[in-house]
């Protein structure tokens, strides 16, 4: 197909592409003309500048065009801007920082306007505003969104393009499948799609505009929604699924087949298959087929390559891999034979370039070792303390440097008790345990953390992006999963501090160095969590957080005479107190308020005082706090299940009130020695 038409999608809005490129990927240039100024997103290549010239001059005058939006590098979106200004266009060129450091090669002459400099917006001389939302890494660093809040379209980039060799201006029907192959070959992980995509799914949006493929103007939740789940990148970490239950070859042909359908045509399928003895329904599902399931996986391809050649080969080999993973079946021989020979016919050498590829490659393991020796830990083979450093302050800075509302959080783990494991057993069983950790953070990881091992015996774990509630119960699962880890030779514990930037950026006192300050913090926090007695994750600012706390007692019990004589006597002598009537009510208190003691019945409603001990044993900013047991039950049976939750004093009521003062003081200064 190839057009000089220009089509109006929404008032003032318009598509003006050119021919359609080989290789079915069609690109979209867009227009805005908003009164006598005009903005043109993503103007194209050098290949089509000839029709969108004439498409844009068609609307709007070349001098009114005061803006064209980048939304990343590639030369299929810039590479015609020098044409546009050599046509003598005038206008400023809006983009990301790090896309503005790599597409001023091109020639571009025209001045810069910073999308991270101007709080992700563009307001136009009417008053129309244009707002941007990154989307890192999709496929660039510096890649962004354009969002017409007075439309509601969402210029998208590269996301939801697709490839197409039948291209309609509009999504048809099979456009999520031509969809799905793009973003299968194009995007890096479902990891950092999905986050984008959530985005998205909370933004009014009654139009996408992706600049290849086709516009979506209907069902936009659902394309968001499918690229939400698409598992691209499945290849680095496949998904296994049982090839019976999901319906045997047979059904993993027909996903072959109507991806290609989608991408191609039906008709063009329906010759591959002509000669074969399979039924397909309109859908182009397998109904019947004669052969065995691995002979049809094998002689699809086979028929596919003999009358298509290698370029339908190559549109499908992504799909395919992921099916071969999924399923743990070998991929059709047709790959191994004719598209890796290809591969190598493509990649011969000369002896005399072989020779010297075999010496760079030598080179190169030597560059990469030596870097390797100086930012990975030799033990745990894990990012070194001087490169974590250089790394958290680039993280941080970029942040600041983009307005960023990301949120990172940095979790540290201090391992408690390495320097005992070490007298007994030596260094040699020091560093085995640190291996040993390093396995099991690395388990842990569920996207895009980054680990490293720090000075001593303490390992950092970066979030990029998570809540401080998120990160708080992250925290606890690695506490909770070294501390109950049958891989070391004694057990370990570990001493937790975690600190979320959204804590300390808008503080004034760290403004100067927020990347520091963020590692100050929670290194003062693994701190805390030690003093305090280990094996905890410690979440708050300062040490006088918890010193106000010193001398605060809970006590729990439903007989309101009971509580009232214990409270008024604690506070007589300056004890502050806090009291529950049930023990699902003293958790919930204990945890928020973090008491110094606790004295409870054993008989309360709801959970019973043995239960709520063990409630408490499981939260590691609770397990270290003593308990007194007073009640009316007790007897062997009760104290030796109290002595099996570390329960020292067990009071039968009623009791001396003296006695129980004296503990309660010994306590407390035991306490407050630790």
């Amino acid at each position: 197909m190839v057009t000089t038409r220009t089509a109006e999608i929404a008032e003032g809005i318009y598509w003006v592409g050119g021919c359609a490129q080989d290789g079915g990927l069609h690109c979209n240039p867009y227009l805005i003309v908003d009164g006598d100024e005009g903005v043109l997103i993503d103007p194209g290549s050098v290949l089509d500048f000839a029709d969108v010239y004439e498409n844009v001059c068609r609307i709007i005058p070349l001098e009114k065009i005061k803006y064209v939006i980048l939304h990343h590098q590639d030369p299929d979106f810039c590479s015609a801007v020098p044409l546009f200004e050599k046509a003598g266009a005038k206008f400023e060129v809006v983009t990301h920082w790090r896309t503005q450091t790599l597409i001023k090669y091109y020639g571009i002459q025209s001045e810069y306007y910073i999308i991270n400099e101007n709080e992700f917006k563009l307001t136009l001389a009417s008053g129309r505003t244009l707002g941007f939302v990154l989307t890192p890494y999709l496929h660039f660093p510096g890649a962004f969104t354009t969002y017409d809040g007075q439309t509601k379209i969402l210029f998208t980039s590269d996301l939801f393009g697709a490839f197409s060799y039948e291209w309609s201006l509009y999504a048809k029907d099979d456009y999520l499948e031509k969809m799905k192959t793009f973003h299968e070959h194009y995007m890096p992980s479902n990891s950092i799609l999905r986050p984008v995509m959530e985005l998205f799914l909370g933004m009014d949006i009654a139009m996408i505009a992706p600049q290849h493929g086709s516009i979506i103007n209907h069902n936009i939740v659902s394309y968001i929604k499918t690229l939400r789940d698409l598992e691209c990148g499945t290849l680095l970490n496949p998904i296994k699924r049982d090839l019976a239950k999901s319906g045997g070859y047979m059904a993993i042909c027909s996903t072959v087949l109507k991806r290609l359908g989608s991408i191609f045509n039906r008709d063009s399928v329906m010759e591959v298959v002509a000669d074969l003895e399979i039924t397909l329904d309109e859908n182009l599902n397998i109904i019947d087929y004669s052969d065995t399931g691995n002979v049809l996986w094998n002689m699809i391809f086979e028929r596919v390559l003999a009358r298509k050649g290698l370029t339908w080969l190559m549109v499908i080999e992504p799909l395919t891999e992921t099916l071969s993973k999924e399923y743990d079946i070998p991929m059709p021989d047709v790959f191994e034979s004719h598209l890796k020979k290809a591969e190598a016919e493509a990649s011969t050498l000369n002896e005399q370039n072989r020779l010297l590829k075999d010496i760079n490659a030598r080179l190169e393991s030597s560059v990469q070792e030596s870097q390797n020796k100086l930012i990975r830990c030799e033990i745990t083979g894990l990012y070194n303390y001087s490169f974590f450093k250089n790394y958290l302050a680039s993280e941080i800075n970029s942040i600041l440097i983009d307005k960023s509302e990301q949120n990172p959080a940095l979790i540290i783990i201090s391992l408690d008790n390495l320097e005992k494991i070490e007298y007994l057993y030596g260094h040699d069983e020091v560093e085995e345990v640190q291996r040993n950790v390093a396995f099991i953070l690395e388990s842990l990881k569920e996207g895009n953390e980054v680990l490293f091992k720090l000075q001593g015996f303490t390992f950092g774990f970066y979030m990029p992006q998570t809540s401080k509630e998120a990160a708080q119960d992250f925290a606890e699962k690695i506490r909770n999963t070294i501390t109950t880890s049958e891989k070391f030779i004694e057990r370990i514990t570990a001493s937790i501090g975690l600190v979320s930037l959204s804590e300390i950026r808008e503080k004034d006192e760290y403004t100067e160095k927020l990347d520091e300050a963020f590692y100050s913090v929670v290194a003062m926090r693994v701190k805390i969590a030690r003093n305090m007695g280990k094996n905890i994750v410690c979440s708050q600012a300062l040490m006088a957080e918890y010193q106000d706390e010193i001398g605060k007692i809970l006590i729990v019990d439903s007989d309101e005479i009971m509580v009232d004589v214990l409270k008024t006597t604690l506070e007589n002598i300056n004890y502050q107190v806090i009291t529950a009537s049930d023990g699902q009510q003293a958790v919930q208190i204990a945890i928020e308020d973090n008491p110094m003691l606790i004295i409870s019945e054993v008989m309360i409603p709801k959970m019973d005082g043995f239960l709520f001990r063990e409630e408490m044993l499981s939260h590691s900013n609770a397990n270290k706090i003593p308990f007194i047991y007073i009640s009316y039950l007790k007897n062997d049976d009760s104290v030796l299940r109290a002595s099996s939750l570390g329960v020292e004093h067990y009071f039968k009521k009623p009791f001396m009130l003296s006695e129980l003062m004296g503990v309660i003081q010994n306590k407390i200064k035991g306490e407050s020695r630790r």
